[in-house]
C-alpha cells in the first residue's frame, strides 16, 4: 500500500542524493469495446513470449498497415511501443513483489536477454533495476 501511494505521490520511499523520481508509466488507456481491448488483453497474457506485429495483426484479422494504424488511433501510441511498456510495468511488479533474480525477471517479462531488460528499464524508470527493487522493497 505504501508503494501504491508512494508512485501516486511520484515520490519513492527512500531517495537516494540525485536519483531520479520515480513514475509510473501506465499504458495509455484503450475505450472499452475497442477492437483493440481483445489483443491487448492477449497480449499481457504472453508477454513472456516474442511477439511479433504480425502476430497481433493475425489475432485481430487485419492487414499489419491497418493492424499499426488503427491501434496508434485507439491506443495513442505503436504496438512494439505498448508491448514495451507493458514488459516493463510487468517487470516492475516482478521486482516489487519477488525475490526472483534479474534473469529470470527478464525472461519473464518477455525481454530477450538480461541486458536488453536492464537497459529498456533503466530507459523507462530511470534507474537500474536493482535500484528500483530497493527502492519499493524498503531494501538498503
Amino acid at each position: 500500500m505504501a508503494a501504491d501511494a508512494a508512485r501516486l505521490s511520484v515520490v519513492p520511499l527512500e531517495r537516494e542524493g540525485g536519483q531520479a523520481q520515480f513514475i509510473v508509466h501506465e499504458l495509455p488507456p484503450v475505450p472499452q469495446g475497442s477492437i483493440m481491448e481483445p489483443v491487448l488483453a492477449w497480449i499481457e497474457e504472453n508477454l513472456e513470449t516474442q511477439l511479433t506485429v504480425r502476430q497481433m495483426a493475425a489475432r485481430c484479422g487485419m492487414s499489419e498497415r491497418t493492424f499499426n494504424r488503427r491501434f496508434r488511433e485507439q491506443a495513442g501510441t505503436t504496438p512494439l511501443q505498448w508491448l514495451l511498456r507493458a514488459r516493463v510495468r510487468r517487470a516492475q511488479y516482478l521486482l516489487e513483489n519477488t525475490g526472483h533474480g534479474v534473469e529470470r525477471i527478464a525472461q519473464q517479462a518477455g525481454f530477450g536477454s538480461p541486458t536488453a531488460f536492464r537497459e529498456r528499464f533503466r530507459r523507462v524508470a530511470g534507474v537500474a533495476p536493482q535500484t528500483y527493487r530497493a527502492s519499493f522493497r524498503g531494501e538498503r
